[in-house]
């Protein structure tokens, strides 16, 4: 029997060539929490950020939000980024949202090479993707 399960869903969009935007979202039955944030591509620094709580356990979890600015400037390409983003947003603020944050980052190079992926296929639909896939990593 099941009595627990978390789902965590990150989206991305591209608004310009140069940044990409997440949507990470973590849900379980206790916890309810969102976080966007604008990504430069080339450098992987966090331009901005924002969250919301919609569910959580204890009337001081919503002043974690406060912290979330201190993440504005990381580089998600940094070496042990994600050890920051704990340090400074989970243990500041909420772990919670610090993992949202982290599996946002994680998804950085999976997406932006699924953006390219599908703007070579619109030039070329003969295209061979393992290939393509192949060079870009």
């Amino acid at each position: 029997m099941v009595t627990f399960q978390r789902t965590q869903v990150v989206g991305a969009e591209f608004p310009d060539d140069n940044t990409i935007r997440f949507n990470g979202i973590q849900e379980d039955h206790i916890y309810g929490m969102e976080i966007s944030m604008e990504v430069r591509i080339k450098d992987g620094k966090i331009l901005q950020i924002s969250g919301n709580m919609k569910r959580y356990t204890n009337f001081v979890c919503p002043q974690a939000i406060s912290v979330l600015p201190k993440a504005i400037g990381l580089s998600l390409r940094e070496a042990e980024w994600d050890k920051k983003v704990m340090r400074e947003i989970g243990r500041l603020g909420c772990e919670h949202l610090a993992e949202i944050i982290i599996e946002c980052g994680r998804c950085l190079d999976s997406a932006v090479l699924s953006r390219d992926l599908s703007q070579a296929l619109k030039e070329n639909p003969d295209l061979n993707q393992e290939e393509f896939i192949s060079k870009a990593l």
